[in-house]
């Protein structure tokens, strides 16, 4: 296990500063632990336990789990106050780190308390997002295709030649074709199998002369670093977009990221208004 792994990076250099800087807030209180004249109070074990994710939390909240984390602040604190007495809390560069991380500590928990009384995101804003927005979740065009591999142009054109007098893709393919898909009629799948092809699978001049030959036809030849290639789209479709209950969490997640964005500014903007700023 790393050092200090079970709390929160954010919490613990809050927990430094406030330490170096002897503010009183740690000092009283449900006491659990002394480390040298630092009291360790339920109170401060409580706030570092509520700052795990919701999803890692319940181990902690036995008392095994809060005894664990309880020696890591001890822990903590003894390597604190080790640093104290080497005179480091007073060195400049550290100083202006310890206040930095208090007041980034301080925004963070204003921004939090603000974003918790705002309404929660309804289901209605959530399904009026999908309908009006239907284009961002729609899958790309995929399709089927073949291919057959040769070495050089010449043979690539006489493969074009043979296919425009009637000679069967998939077993000239499995004739001609170089590349090990000959043995599947120079059928094109992907890594997992998948005979659906979508936008983006292939190297972008590959794919830009294949996603353009119509349904049945052929196309090529077209070079690239592994030969000379033919090809043959067997099919196209434009998949369904997913249902509102497959993209649900999403929309909510892009929801709060643009309130939490907007709120972020507004508090910004409001602050300024009656805190001067000054750049020099």
């Amino acid at each position: 296990m790393k050092p200090f792994s079970l709390i929160p990076q954010l919490l613990l250099l809050l927990v430094s500063a406030s330490m170096a800087l002897a503010q009183p807030a740690l000092q009283g209180g449900d006491v659990l632990a002394t480390v040298g004249g630092v009291n360790i109070t339920r109170e401060m074990l409580d706030n570092i336990i509520a700052t795990i994710p919701e999803e890692n939390r319940v181990p902690f909240l036995t008392p095994d789990g809060r005894k664990k984390i309880l020696d890591e602040v001890i822990d903590f604190v003894l390597l604190s106050e080790a640093a104290k007495k080497q005179g480091l809390d007073k060195e400049p560069a550290v100083k202006t780190r310890l206040e930095y991380v208090q007041r980034e500590y301080l925004a963070r928990e204003y921004f939090r308390r603000k974003a918790a009384s705002s309404p929660p995101i309804s289901e209605e804003e959530l399904q009026k997002y999908y309908k009006e927005h239907l284009s961002e979740f729609k899958p790309p065009e995929e399709i089927k295709a073949r291919h057959i591999l040769v070495k050089t142009e010449a043979q690539a054109n006489k493969v074009i030649e043979q296919l425009k007098g009637g000679a069967d893709f998939a077993e000239l393919a499995k004739k001609t074709s170089i590349d090990p898909a000959a043995e599947k009629g120079g059928k094109l799948e992907l890594m997992d199998g998948r005979e659906w092809l979508p936008r983006g699978s292939f190297e972008k001049s590959f794919e830009h002369v294949l996603f353009k030959i119509p349904k049945g036809q052929i196309g090529g030849p077209i070079k690239t670093q592994f030969g000379w290639h033919v090809l043959k789209v067997d099919d196209r479709r434009e998949p369904e977009p997913p249902s509102f209950v497959q993209v649900r969490s999403m929309i909510r997640n892009k929801l709060e990221e643009q309130r939490n964005a907007a709120l972020h500014q507004q508090l910004v903007d409001e602050a300024k208004k009656s805190i001067p700023v000054v750049i020099k």
